[in-house]
Protein backbone atom coordinates (compact mmCIF):
# COMPACT_ATOMS: atom_id res chain seq x y z
CA UNK A 1 0.00 0.00 0.00
CA UNK A 2 1.10 3.63 -0.92
CA UNK A 3 2.54 4.74 3.22
CA UNK A 4 3.63 8.16 2.60
CA UNK A 5 3.52 10.76 -0.64
CA UNK A 6 6.26 13.86 -0.35
CA UNK A 7 5.82 16.18 -2.88
CA UNK A 8 7.66 19.14 -3.46
CA UNK A 9 7.13 22.52 -5.35
CA UNK A 10 4.23 21.16 -7.79
CA UNK A 11 1.86 23.25 -8.85
CA UNK A 12 0.42 25.32 -5.78
CA UNK A 13 2.26 22.91 -3.17
CA UNK A 14 5.54 24.21 -1.90
CA UNK A 15 6.44 21.13 0.29
CA UNK A 16 3.70 18.44 1.37
CA UNK A 17 3.96 14.96 3.33
CA UNK A 18 0.82 12.65 3.68
CA UNK A 19 0.53 9.69 5.79
CA UNK A 20 -2.22 7.61 4.46
CA UNK A 21 -4.05 5.05 6.11
CA UNK A 22 -4.70 0.98 4.96
CA UNK A 23 -8.66 1.25 3.73
CA UNK A 24 -10.48 3.64 2.54
CA UNK A 25 -8.87 7.07 1.96
CA UNK A 26 -11.24 9.97 0.83
CA UNK A 27 -9.95 13.79 -0.02
CA UNK A 28 -12.57 16.77 0.27
CA UNK A 29 -12.03 20.06 -0.79
CA UNK A 30 -13.58 23.27 -3.09
CA UNK A 31 -12.81 22.45 -6.94
CA UNK A 32 -9.19 24.20 -7.49
CA UNK A 33 -7.72 23.82 -4.11
CA UNK A 34 -5.21 20.88 -5.53
CA UNK A 35 -6.67 17.50 -4.71
CA UNK A 36 -6.38 16.61 -8.30
CA UNK A 37 -2.52 17.77 -8.08
CA UNK A 38 -2.21 15.48 -5.41
CA UNK A 39 -3.44 12.85 -7.91
CA UNK A 40 -1.11 14.24 -11.28
CA UNK A 41 1.47 14.33 -8.33
CA UNK A 42 1.33 10.45 -7.24
CA UNK A 43 0.96 9.56 -11.38
CA UNK A 44 4.05 11.30 -11.93
CA UNK A 45 6.25 9.28 -9.93
CA UNK A 46 4.64 5.79 -11.01
CA UNK A 47 6.39 6.54 -14.40
CA UNK A 48 3.31 9.43 -15.77
CA UNK A 49 3.87 11.90 -17.83
CA UNK A 50 6.41 14.41 -17.03
CA UNK A 51 4.68 17.92 -17.44
CA UNK A 52 7.31 20.83 -16.37
CA UNK A 53 4.28 23.17 -16.82
CA UNK A 54 3.57 21.63 -13.51
CA UNK A 55 6.54 22.93 -11.43
CA UNK A 56 5.78 25.90 -9.14
CA UNK A 57 6.24 29.35 -10.32
CA UNK A 58 9.68 30.92 -9.37
CA UNK A 59 11.31 27.01 -8.84
CA UNK A 60 13.43 25.26 -10.82
CA UNK A 61 12.46 21.90 -9.81
CA UNK A 62 10.14 19.51 -8.76
CA UNK A 63 10.07 16.53 -6.62
CA UNK A 64 7.75 13.79 -5.36
CA UNK A 65 8.62 10.60 -3.19
CA UNK A 66 6.51 7.77 -2.66
CA UNK A 67 7.18 5.03 -0.26
CA UNK A 68 4.81 1.57 -0.40
CA UNK A 69 4.97 -0.91 2.49
CA UNK A 70 3.27 -4.06 3.40
CA UNK A 71 3.75 -5.22 -0.46
CA UNK A 72 2.28 -8.46 -1.10
CA UNK A 73 4.06 -11.53 -2.31
CA UNK A 74 3.26 -11.67 -6.05
CA UNK A 75 4.53 -7.96 -6.23
CA UNK A 76 7.74 -9.04 -3.85
CA UNK A 77 8.21 -11.55 -6.69
CA UNK A 78 7.59 -9.40 -9.50
CA UNK A 79 10.27 -6.75 -8.29
CA UNK A 80 12.65 -9.25 -7.47
CA UNK A 81 12.78 -10.50 -10.77
CA UNK A 82 13.60 -6.27 -11.71
CA UNK A 83 16.41 -6.10 -9.07
CA UNK A 84 14.71 -4.88 -5.56
CA UNK A 85 14.08 -7.17 -2.82
CA UNK A 86 11.73 -6.04 -0.07
CA UNK A 87 8.36 -5.53 1.37
CA UNK A 88 8.75 -1.99 1.12
CA UNK A 89 9.59 0.26 -1.83
CA UNK A 90 10.75 4.09 -2.53
CA UNK A 91 9.60 5.59 -5.71
CA UNK A 92 11.36 9.37 -6.28
CA UNK A 93 11.10 11.44 -9.34
CA UNK A 94 12.49 15.04 -10.10
CA UNK A 95 11.90 17.59 -13.21
CA UNK A 96 13.66 20.53 -14.21
CA UNK A 97 12.38 23.30 -16.12
CA UNK A 98 15.39 22.70 -18.50
CA UNK A 99 12.96 19.10 -18.85
CA UNK A 100 15.53 16.39 -17.50
CA UNK A 101 13.76 13.90 -15.14
CA UNK A 102 15.86 12.21 -13.00
CA UNK A 103 14.40 8.45 -11.14
CA UNK A 104 15.67 6.44 -8.08
CA UNK A 105 14.25 3.68 -6.87
CA UNK A 106 15.12 2.64 -3.32
CA UNK A 107 17.95 5.18 -3.96
CA UNK A 108 19.60 3.62 -7.10
CA UNK A 109 18.91 5.36 -10.51
CA UNK A 110 16.16 3.42 -12.72
CA UNK A 111 14.82 4.01 -16.12
CA UNK A 112 11.01 5.28 -16.64
CA UNK A 113 10.41 2.11 -18.22
CA UNK A 114 11.13 0.91 -14.53
CA UNK A 115 9.58 3.22 -13.11
CA UNK A 116 5.94 2.61 -15.14
CA UNK A 117 6.58 -1.40 -15.00
CA UNK A 118 6.78 -1.03 -10.53
CA UNK A 119 4.14 1.99 -10.87
CA UNK A 120 1.67 -0.66 -12.72
CA UNK A 121 2.78 -3.38 -10.19
CA UNK A 122 1.26 -1.02 -7.48
CA UNK A 123 -0.82 1.61 -8.27
CA UNK A 124 -4.19 0.77 -10.48
CA UNK A 125 -5.69 4.84 -11.18
CA UNK A 126 -9.09 4.87 -12.56
CA UNK A 127 -9.79 8.88 -14.44
CA UNK A 128 -11.37 9.89 -17.14
CA UNK A 129 -9.27 9.44 -19.23
CA UNK A 130 -9.39 5.63 -18.48
CA UNK A 131 -13.06 5.90 -18.94
CA UNK A 132 -11.94 6.93 -22.73
CA UNK A 133 -9.78 3.97 -22.67
CA UNK A 134 -12.59 1.84 -21.46
CA UNK A 135 -14.81 3.36 -24.95
CA UNK A 136 -12.18 1.99 -26.96
CA UNK A 137 -13.03 -1.42 -28.31
CA UNK A 138 -9.09 -2.44 -28.69
CA UNK A 139 -8.64 -2.57 -25.52
CA UNK A 140 -11.80 -5.32 -24.52
CA UNK A 141 -9.69 -8.13 -25.62
CA UNK A 142 -6.48 -7.56 -22.77
CA UNK A 143 -9.22 -6.69 -20.62
CA UNK A 144 -10.62 -9.89 -20.61
CA UNK A 145 -7.70 -11.63 -21.04
CA UNK A 146 -6.46 -10.37 -17.47
CA UNK A 147 -9.35 -11.21 -15.85
CA UNK A 148 -8.68 -15.17 -17.10
CA UNK A 149 -5.48 -15.25 -15.66
CA UNK A 150 -2.90 -17.59 -15.78
CA UNK A 151 -4.80 -20.18 -18.04
CA UNK A 152 -5.41 -17.67 -20.47
CA UNK A 153 -1.76 -16.55 -20.25
CA UNK A 154 -0.99 -19.66 -20.70
CA UNK A 155 -2.97 -20.33 -23.73
CA UNK A 156 -1.73 -17.21 -25.08
CA UNK A 157 1.72 -18.27 -25.33
CA UNK A 158 1.27 -21.18 -27.02
CA UNK A 159 -0.62 -19.56 -29.79
CA UNK A 160 2.17 -16.86 -29.90
CA UNK A 161 4.77 -19.99 -29.70
CA UNK A 162 3.31 -21.65 -32.99
CA UNK A 163 2.11 -17.75 -34.61
CA UNK A 164 5.91 -17.12 -34.60
CA UNK A 165 7.25 -20.43 -36.09
CA UNK A 166 4.99 -20.26 -38.75
CA UNK A 167 6.05 -16.99 -39.58
CA UNK A 168 9.76 -18.18 -38.95
CA UNK A 169 9.02 -20.73 -41.84
CA UNK A 170 7.25 -17.64 -44.25
CA UNK A 171 10.07 -16.16 -44.26
CA UNK A 172 12.61 -18.86 -45.22
CA UNK A 173 10.19 -19.78 -48.09
CA UNK A 174 9.93 -16.07 -49.01
CA UNK A 175 13.57 -16.44 -49.25
CA UNK A 176 13.69 -18.37 -52.37
CA UNK A 177 12.22 -15.90 -54.36
CA UNK A 178 8.50 -16.73 -54.80
CA UNK A 179 7.65 -18.54 -58.11
CA UNK A 180 9.83 -20.46 -60.12
CA UNK A 181 10.66 -17.71 -62.61
CA UNK A 182 11.81 -15.08 -59.82
CA UNK A 183 13.67 -18.25 -58.37
CA UNK A 184 15.87 -18.37 -61.64
CA UNK A 185 16.15 -15.01 -61.64
CA UNK A 186 17.43 -15.02 -58.43
CA UNK A 187 19.58 -17.71 -59.29
CA UNK A 188 21.07 -16.37 -62.28
CA UNK A 189 21.86 -12.90 -60.04
CA UNK A 190 23.32 -15.04 -57.46
CA UNK A 191 25.99 -16.74 -59.85
CA UNK A 192 26.42 -13.09 -61.75
CA UNK A 193 27.67 -11.94 -57.90
CA UNK A 194 29.75 -15.02 -57.46
CA UNK A 195 31.68 -15.49 -60.10
CA UNK A 196 31.87 -11.32 -59.86
CA UNK A 197 33.45 -11.53 -56.84
CA UNK A 198 35.74 -14.76 -57.05
CA UNK A 199 36.98 -13.69 -60.29
CA UNK A 200 39.28 -10.76 -58.38
CA UNK A 201 40.92 -13.37 -55.65
CA UNK A 202 40.31 -10.69 -53.05
CA UNK A 203 42.63 -11.30 -49.90
CA UNK A 204 42.48 -9.56 -47.05
CA UNK A 205 44.46 -6.43 -46.02
CA UNK A 206 45.49 -6.68 -49.94
CA UNK A 207 44.73 -3.47 -50.57
CA UNK A 208 46.14 -1.58 -47.42
CA UNK A 209 49.44 -3.38 -48.79
CA UNK A 210 48.80 -1.89 -52.51
CA UNK A 211 48.27 1.03 -50.97
CA UNK A 212 51.70 1.45 -49.09
CA UNK A 213 53.94 -0.20 -52.17
CA UNK A 214 52.12 2.72 -54.82
CA UNK A 215 52.94 5.57 -52.26
CA UNK A 216 56.43 4.19 -51.99
CA UNK A 217 57.14 4.16 -55.94
CA UNK A 218 55.38 7.69 -56.45
CA UNK A 219 58.37 8.64 -53.98
CA UNK A 220 60.77 6.43 -55.01
CA UNK A 221 63.27 9.19 -56.32
CA UNK A 222 63.20 11.39 -53.05
CA UNK A 223 63.19 8.04 -51.21
CA UNK A 224 66.25 6.96 -52.66
CA UNK A 225 67.96 10.24 -52.26
CA UNK A 226 67.01 10.78 -48.73
CA UNK A 227 67.96 7.34 -47.64
CA UNK A 228 70.96 7.74 -49.86
CA UNK A 229 72.38 10.19 -48.03
CA UNK A 230 71.24 9.14 -44.76
CA UNK A 231 73.13 5.97 -45.46
CA UNK A 232 76.45 7.70 -46.37
CA UNK A 233 76.48 10.08 -43.05
CA UNK A 234 75.72 6.44 -40.68
CA UNK A 235 78.59 3.99 -42.83
CA UNK A 236 80.65 5.45 -45.75
CA UNK A 237 84.07 6.84 -44.84
CA UNK A 238 86.03 7.17 -42.06
CA UNK A 239 84.42 9.87 -40.80
CA UNK A 240 80.91 8.18 -40.74
CA UNK A 241 79.01 7.29 -37.57
CA UNK A 242 79.26 3.98 -37.48
CA UNK A 243 83.63 4.28 -37.92
CA UNK A 244 83.82 6.74 -34.86
CA UNK A 245 81.44 4.00 -32.80
CA UNK A 246 83.56 1.43 -33.86
CA UNK A 247 87.16 3.48 -32.90
CA UNK A 248 85.41 4.60 -29.93
CA UNK A 249 84.92 1.44 -28.47
CA UNK A 250 88.39 0.25 -29.34
CA UNK A 251 89.68 3.16 -27.56
CA UNK A 252 87.88 1.85 -24.20
CA UNK A 253 88.43 -1.25 -24.41
CA UNK A 254 91.76 -0.66 -22.96
CA UNK A 255 90.35 0.42 -19.85
CA UNK A 256 88.12 -2.68 -19.35
CA UNK A 257 89.15 -2.88 -15.75
CA UNK A 258 86.88 -0.04 -14.38
CA UNK A 259 83.41 -0.79 -14.42
CA UNK A 260 82.13 2.37 -15.43
CA UNK A 261 84.40 2.68 -18.33
CA UNK A 262 83.57 -0.81 -19.57
CA UNK A 263 79.96 -0.32 -19.03
CA UNK A 264 80.42 2.65 -21.27
CA UNK A 265 81.81 0.76 -23.97
CA UNK A 266 79.08 -1.78 -23.69
CA UNK A 267 76.43 1.16 -24.44
CA UNK A 268 78.62 2.54 -27.71
CA UNK A 269 78.77 -1.22 -28.85
CA UNK A 270 74.81 -1.49 -28.00
CA UNK A 271 73.98 1.56 -30.00
CA UNK A 272 76.57 0.44 -32.91
CA UNK A 273 74.87 -3.40 -33.45
CA UNK A 274 71.43 -0.84 -33.72
CA UNK A 275 73.07 1.94 -35.94
CA UNK A 276 74.11 -1.36 -38.43
CA UNK A 277 70.81 -2.24 -38.02
CA UNK A 278 69.16 0.69 -39.32
CA UNK A 279 71.85 0.40 -42.20
CA UNK A 280 70.87 -2.82 -43.52
CA UNK A 281 66.98 -1.74 -43.08
CA UNK A 282 67.75 1.59 -45.31
CA UNK A 283 69.95 -0.06 -47.68
CA UNK A 284 66.30 -2.62 -48.13
CA UNK A 285 64.31 0.05 -48.67
CA UNK A 286 66.98 1.96 -51.15
CA UNK A 287 66.77 -0.94 -53.69
CA UNK A 288 62.76 -1.14 -53.28
CA UNK A 289 62.62 2.64 -54.29
CA UNK A 290 63.01 1.37 -58.06
CA UNK A 291 59.95 3.60 -60.02
CA UNK A 292 58.87 0.65 -62.54
CA UNK A 293 56.42 2.18 -64.95
CA UNK A 294 54.65 -0.84 -66.06
CA UNK A 295 54.89 -2.59 -62.80
CA UNK A 296 53.04 0.98 -61.00
CA UNK A 297 50.02 0.76 -63.51
CA UNK A 298 49.50 -3.11 -62.77
CA UNK A 299 49.32 -2.66 -59.02
CA UNK A 300 47.43 0.57 -59.32
CA UNK A 301 44.80 -1.63 -62.06
CA UNK A 302 44.83 -4.05 -59.19
CA UNK A 303 43.63 -1.63 -56.49
CA UNK A 304 40.64 -0.07 -58.76
CA UNK A 305 39.27 -2.97 -59.28
CA UNK A 306 39.43 -4.19 -55.70
CA UNK A 307 37.92 -0.34 -55.09
CA UNK A 308 35.29 -1.32 -57.34
CA UNK A 309 34.18 -4.49 -55.99
CA UNK A 310 34.30 -3.62 -52.32
CA UNK A 311 32.01 -0.78 -53.63
CA UNK A 312 29.81 -2.88 -54.49
CA UNK A 313 29.64 -5.47 -52.18
CA UNK A 314 29.91 -4.15 -48.68
CA UNK A 315 32.26 -0.97 -48.61
CA UNK A 316 35.47 -3.56 -47.90
CA UNK A 317 37.14 -6.65 -48.78
CA UNK A 318 35.94 -8.42 -45.25
CA UNK A 319 32.48 -7.39 -45.83
CA UNK A 320 32.50 -8.85 -49.79
CA UNK A 321 33.94 -11.86 -48.57
CA UNK A 322 31.17 -12.60 -46.37
CA UNK A 323 28.37 -11.29 -49.07
CA UNK A 324 30.19 -13.75 -51.44
CA UNK A 325 29.82 -16.58 -48.48
CA UNK A 326 26.16 -15.60 -47.86
CA UNK A 327 25.55 -15.37 -51.86
CA UNK A 328 27.22 -19.12 -52.16
CA UNK A 329 24.71 -20.51 -49.58
CA UNK A 330 21.71 -19.00 -51.23
CA UNK A 331 22.88 -19.99 -54.42
CA UNK A 332 22.95 -23.47 -53.08
CA UNK A 333 19.70 -23.48 -51.65
CA UNK A 334 18.24 -22.39 -53.90
CA UNK A 335 19.58 -25.21 -56.54
CA UNK A 336 17.80 -27.32 -54.31
CA UNK A 337 15.27 -25.03 -53.93
CA UNK A 338 12.12 -27.62 -55.13
CA UNK A 339 13.23 -30.00 -52.26
CA UNK A 340 13.37 -27.41 -49.79
CA UNK A 341 10.00 -25.65 -50.67
CA UNK A 342 8.15 -28.81 -50.48
CA UNK A 343 9.75 -29.70 -46.90
CA UNK A 344 9.00 -25.81 -45.43
CA UNK A 345 5.71 -26.22 -47.01
CA UNK A 346 4.77 -29.55 -45.29
CA UNK A 347 5.91 -27.60 -41.95
CA UNK A 348 4.05 -24.43 -42.92
CA UNK A 349 0.78 -26.29 -43.43
CA UNK A 350 1.58 -28.55 -40.22
CA UNK A 351 2.21 -25.27 -38.45
CA UNK A 352 -0.90 -23.78 -39.58
CA UNK A 353 -3.03 -26.84 -38.05
CA UNK A 354 -1.46 -26.45 -34.87
CA UNK A 355 -2.08 -22.62 -34.93
CA UNK A 356 -5.88 -22.98 -35.94
CA UNK A 357 -6.00 -25.67 -32.90
CA UNK A 358 -4.74 -23.54 -30.23
CA UNK A 359 -6.74 -20.55 -31.40
CA UNK A 360 -9.75 -22.34 -30.84
CA UNK A 361 -8.43 -23.55 -27.28
CA UNK A 362 -7.84 -19.93 -26.78
CA UNK A 363 -11.28 -18.90 -28.11
CA UNK A 364 -13.03 -21.20 -25.81
CA UNK A 365 -11.10 -20.64 -22.78
CA UNK A 366 -12.24 -16.48 -23.65
CA UNK A 367 -15.73 -17.55 -24.04
CA UNK A 368 -15.81 -19.13 -20.78
CA UNK A 369 -14.15 -16.27 -19.14
CA UNK A 370 -16.27 -13.82 -20.64
CA UNK A 371 -19.15 -15.83 -19.09
CA UNK A 372 -18.08 -15.72 -15.64
CA UNK A 373 -16.69 -11.54 -16.22
CA UNK A 374 -20.47 -10.82 -17.63
CA UNK A 375 -21.95 -12.52 -14.49
CA UNK A 376 -19.84 -10.92 -12.27
CA UNK A 377 -20.33 -7.55 -13.95
CA UNK A 378 -23.64 -7.71 -14.22
CA UNK A 379 -24.30 -8.72 -10.31
CA UNK A 380 -21.85 -5.31 -9.66
CA UNK A 381 -23.70 -3.42 -11.49
CA UNK A 382 -27.46 -4.67 -9.95
CA UNK A 383 -25.81 -3.54 -6.49
CA UNK A 384 -24.96 -0.12 -7.52
CA UNK A 385 -28.58 0.84 -8.32
CA UNK A 386 -28.14 -0.36 -12.21
CA UNK A 387 -31.27 -3.14 -12.26
CA UNK A 388 -32.02 -3.70 -15.67
CA UNK A 389 -28.39 -3.30 -17.09
CA UNK A 390 -27.59 -6.16 -18.87
CA UNK A 391 -23.52 -6.96 -20.51
CA UNK A 392 -22.34 -9.26 -22.79
CA UNK A 393 -18.62 -9.65 -24.09
CA UNK A 394 -18.72 -9.87 -28.23
CA UNK A 395 -16.25 -12.22 -29.32
CA UNK A 396 -16.20 -12.75 -33.23
CA UNK A 397 -13.94 -14.10 -35.18
CA UNK A 398 -10.77 -12.37 -37.24
CA UNK A 399 -9.97 -13.28 -40.79
CA UNK A 400 -6.23 -14.62 -40.07
CA UNK A 401 -5.06 -15.26 -36.53
CA UNK A 402 -2.37 -12.92 -34.79
CA UNK A 403 0.17 -13.63 -32.32
CA UNK A 404 -2.78 -12.77 -29.84
CA UNK A 405 -5.07 -15.59 -31.26
CA UNK A 406 -8.34 -15.11 -33.57
CA UNK A 407 -10.44 -13.25 -31.55
CA UNK A 408 -12.37 -9.50 -31.84
CA UNK A 409 -13.49 -8.37 -28.08
CA UNK A 410 -16.43 -5.56 -27.95
CA UNK A 411 -18.15 -5.34 -24.52
CA UNK A 412 -21.49 -4.41 -25.30
CA UNK A 413 -24.16 -2.71 -22.88
CA UNK A 414 -27.66 -1.60 -22.38
CA UNK A 415 -28.46 0.40 -19.00
CA UNK A 416 -32.14 -0.33 -19.48
CA UNK A 417 -34.87 -2.54 -19.60
CA UNK A 418 -36.07 -2.60 -23.67
CA UNK A 419 -33.23 -0.81 -24.64
CA UNK A 420 -30.68 -2.83 -27.39
CA UNK A 421 -27.43 -4.45 -26.19
CA UNK A 422 -24.56 -1.99 -27.78
CA UNK A 423 -20.94 -0.82 -28.11
CA UNK A 424 -20.36 1.23 -24.86
CA UNK A 425 -18.98 4.49 -26.12
CA UNK A 426 -22.59 4.39 -27.80
CA UNK A 427 -24.59 3.98 -24.86
CA UNK A 428 -23.16 4.21 -21.60
CA UNK A 429 -23.53 7.94 -20.25
CA UNK A 430 -21.09 9.80 -17.90
CA UNK A 431 -22.30 8.30 -14.48
CA UNK A 432 -23.27 4.43 -16.08
CA UNK A 433 -20.14 4.51 -17.26
CA UNK A 434 -17.93 5.55 -14.12
CA UNK A 435 -20.61 2.65 -12.30
CA UNK A 436 -19.12 0.31 -14.92
CA UNK A 437 -16.41 1.15 -14.41
CA UNK A 438 -16.80 0.93 -10.63
CA UNK A 439 -17.73 -2.77 -10.69
CA UNK A 440 -14.77 -3.57 -13.36
CA UNK A 441 -12.14 -2.07 -10.72
CA UNK A 442 -14.38 -4.04 -8.24
CA UNK A 443 -13.85 -7.63 -9.50
CA UNK A 444 -10.17 -7.11 -10.17
CA UNK A 445 -9.75 -6.59 -7.23
CA UNK A 446 -11.30 -9.74 -5.74
CA UNK A 447 -9.16 -11.60 -8.43
CA UNK A 448 -5.32 -9.66 -6.74
CA UNK A 449 -4.68 -6.84 -8.87
CA UNK A 450 -2.72 -3.58 -7.23
CA UNK A 451 -3.12 -2.98 -3.77
CA UNK A 452 -3.18 0.51 -4.11
CA UNK A 453 -6.47 1.97 -6.09
CA UNK A 454 -7.16 5.43 -7.46
CA UNK A 455 -10.07 6.84 -8.07
CA UNK A 456 -10.45 10.85 -9.47
CA UNK A 457 -14.16 11.34 -8.95
CA UNK A 458 -15.76 8.12 -9.88
CA UNK A 459 -19.26 9.91 -8.27
CA UNK A 460 -19.50 12.33 -11.74
CA UNK A 461 -22.77 11.87 -12.96
CA UNK A 462 -24.68 10.49 -10.16
CA UNK A 463 -26.27 11.55 -6.73
CA UNK A 464 -28.98 10.58 -3.87
CA UNK A 465 -28.96 6.85 -3.23
CA UNK A 466 -26.38 5.81 -5.96
CA UNK A 467 -23.91 7.99 -4.52
CA UNK A 468 -24.30 5.62 -1.08
CA UNK A 469 -24.35 2.65 -3.15
CA UNK A 470 -21.04 3.29 -4.75
CA UNK A 471 -19.48 4.46 -1.29
CA UNK A 472 -20.47 1.00 -0.04
CA UNK A 473 -18.73 -0.56 -3.45
CA UNK A 474 -15.51 1.39 -2.49
CA UNK A 475 -15.47 0.65 1.07
CA UNK A 476 -16.02 -2.97 0.00
CA UNK A 477 -13.29 -2.92 -2.44
CA UNK A 478 -11.21 -1.27 0.61
CA UNK A 479 -10.85 -4.10 2.49
CA UNK A 480 -8.85 -6.41 -0.57
CA UNK A 481 -7.17 -3.22 -1.45
CA UNK A 482 -6.23 0.43 -0.17
CA UNK A 483 -8.47 2.93 -1.80
CA UNK A 484 -7.45 6.65 -2.59
CA UNK A 485 -10.40 8.57 -3.62
CA UNK A 486 -11.72 12.47 -4.68
CA UNK A 487 -15.32 12.77 -3.67
CA UNK A 488 -17.55 15.64 -3.75
CA UNK A 489 -20.30 13.35 -2.50
CA UNK A 490 -21.26 13.33 1.07
CA UNK A 491 -22.46 9.80 0.61
CA UNK A 492 -19.37 8.38 -0.61
CA UNK A 493 -17.14 10.32 1.88
CA UNK A 494 -19.15 9.15 5.13
CA UNK A 495 -17.67 5.61 4.52
CA UNK A 496 -13.74 6.77 4.60
CA UNK A 497 -11.41 5.42 7.24
CA UNK A 498 -9.61 8.55 6.72
CA UNK A 499 -10.19 12.20 5.33
CA UNK A 500 -7.58 14.33 3.76
CA UNK A 501 -9.62 17.93 3.76
CA UNK A 502 -7.43 19.95 1.09
CA UNK A 503 -7.44 23.47 0.97
CA UNK A 504 -5.57 27.06 -0.46
CA UNK A 505 -3.99 29.34 1.45
CA UNK A 506 -2.21 32.73 0.63
CA UNK A 507 0.68 34.25 2.19
CA UNK A 508 2.60 37.10 1.07
CA UNK A 509 0.87 37.34 -2.30
CA UNK A 510 1.32 33.61 -2.63
CA UNK A 511 -0.68 30.86 -3.14
CA UNK A 512 0.16 27.27 -1.98
CA UNK A 513 -2.09 24.28 -0.93
CA UNK A 514 -2.53 22.50 1.95
CA UNK A 515 -4.07 19.21 3.49
CA UNK A 516 -5.57 18.35 7.36
CA UNK A 517 -5.79 14.66 8.11
CA UNK A 518 -9.62 15.39 9.46
CA UNK A 519 -10.57 13.56 13.31
CA UNK A 520 -13.70 11.74 13.83
CA UNK A 521 -15.66 15.32 14.76
CA UNK A 522 -13.85 17.24 12.11
CA UNK A 523 -15.20 14.43 9.44
CA UNK A 524 -18.46 15.33 10.53
CA UNK A 525 -18.66 18.52 10.65
CA UNK A 526 -17.00 18.62 6.59
CA UNK A 527 -20.10 15.78 6.20
CA UNK A 528 -22.69 18.34 7.30
CA UNK A 529 -21.28 20.86 4.84
CA UNK A 530 -21.32 18.87 2.22
CA UNK A 531 -24.87 18.36 2.67
CA UNK A 532 -26.44 22.15 3.56
CA UNK A 533 -23.43 23.97 2.33
CA UNK A 534 -20.68 26.48 4.78
CA UNK A 535 -23.80 27.71 6.91
CA UNK A 536 -24.07 24.38 9.84
CA UNK A 537 -26.94 23.87 11.69
CA UNK A 538 -27.84 21.62 14.08
CA UNK A 539 -29.98 19.32 12.09
CA UNK A 540 -26.96 19.35 9.60
CA UNK A 541 -24.83 17.93 11.73
CA UNK A 542 -27.06 15.21 12.94
CA UNK A 543 -27.42 14.23 9.47
CA UNK A 544 -24.02 13.89 9.08
CA UNK A 545 -23.73 11.68 12.24
CA UNK A 546 -26.20 9.37 11.31
CA UNK A 547 -25.11 9.37 7.88
CA UNK A 548 -21.35 8.26 9.30
CA UNK A 549 -22.96 5.85 11.73
CA UNK A 550 -24.98 4.00 9.15
CA UNK A 551 -21.98 3.92 6.80
CA UNK A 552 -19.20 2.56 9.57
CA UNK A 553 -21.59 -0.22 11.11
CA UNK A 554 -22.70 -1.82 7.43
Amino acid sequence: MLQTLSIKNVALITKLSIEFSKGFNVFLGETGAGKSIIFDSLNFVLGGKADKTLIRSGENEMRVDALFSDLSQQVQENLAELGFDGDEIMLSRTLNLDGRSTIRVNAMPATQSILKTIGAMLVDCYSQHESVDLLKSKNHLSMLDKFGGEIVALAKHEVATIYNKEKEISHKINEFGGDEFERERMASLLEYQIQEIEGVNLQVGEDEQLQEKLKLMQNAEKIYEVVGACEGLLSDGMSSCLQSLQQSSSFLASLSQFDEVCDCKERLDSARYEIEDIVQTLNAIKDNADFDEREFEKMDRRLDEIKRITKKYGGSIENAIAFLEQAKEKFNNLQDSEFMLAKLQKEKDLCRQQLISACEKLTEIRKSTAKEIERKIVEELKQLGMKSSMFEVSINQLTEPTANGNDNVEFIFSANKGQELKSLSKTASGGELSRFMLAVKTIFAKIGGAQTLVFDEIDSGISGETGNIVGCKLAGISKDAQVLCITHLPQVASHANAMYFVSKKEVDNSTFTQVSNLNEEEIIQNLAKMVVGENLTETAILQAKEMRDKALNK
